[in-house]
């Protein structure tokens, strides 16, 4: 929550102990996002070379992206200051 106030975003953590929130365990800017935590991620679903991130999808499913947090938030303070 605290880098998404440094961009000047709203968020609230929805999951404060364990109370699993039906919307998702993060609200920013009034939409929700879950939060994983691994040991390790795949590293197929990490940037490499120059890349800002990477796009992903399973056989018939949706794209996904998979992008630093930082430029994510970013993204949403640009979307917010212009809207």
């Amino acid at each position: 929550m605290r880098l998404a106030h440094e961009f000047e975003l709203t968020a609230f953590n929805r999951d404060r102990g364990g109370a699993q929130h039906e919307m998702g365990d993060v609200e920013i800017e009034d939409r929700f996002f879950g939060c994983k935590r691994k040991k390790r991620i795949a590293k197929w679903v990490m940037p490499e070379k120059e890349e800002e991130g990477v796009f992903f999808r399973e056989d018939h499913g949706s794209l996904m992206v998979s992008i630093p947090a930082e430029l994510f938030l970013f993204l949403m303070s640009m979307v917010k200051k212009t809207i």
